[in-house]
């Protein structure tokens, strides 16, 4: 989904690891993102990958037009995770 006009508020720093699943290293970083309408400013906390960030060449204050890409998941015992990710377009 196309979000526009979107403040960058926060980007946090990059986080690796390696996938209990595949054995695949990851580095990712936390994005939290302003946006406002007609009831005021709201937030969106997201994630991207490090390599997509990169290449987006985004920064801290910049107003941007995002591609995010939501999906919820249950996981064990029906606990319920939101995934809001920032995806290249």
């Amino acid at each position: 989904m196309l979000l526009e006009n979107i403040l960058i508020k926060r980007v946090g720093e990059v986080r690796r690891g390696v996938s209990n699943a595949t054995g695949n290293s990851w580095a990712n970083r936390d994005v939290l993102l302003e946006m406002e309408d007609e009831t005021g400013k709201s937030y969106i906390s997201a994630i991207v990958d490090e390599g997509v960030w990169s290449q987006m060449n985004h920064h801290e204050g910049d107003t941007v037009s995002l591609n995010l890409r939501f999906r919820t998941q249950v996981r064990s015992s029906n606990f319920v995770v939101n995934d809001i990710r920032i995806v290249k377009s």
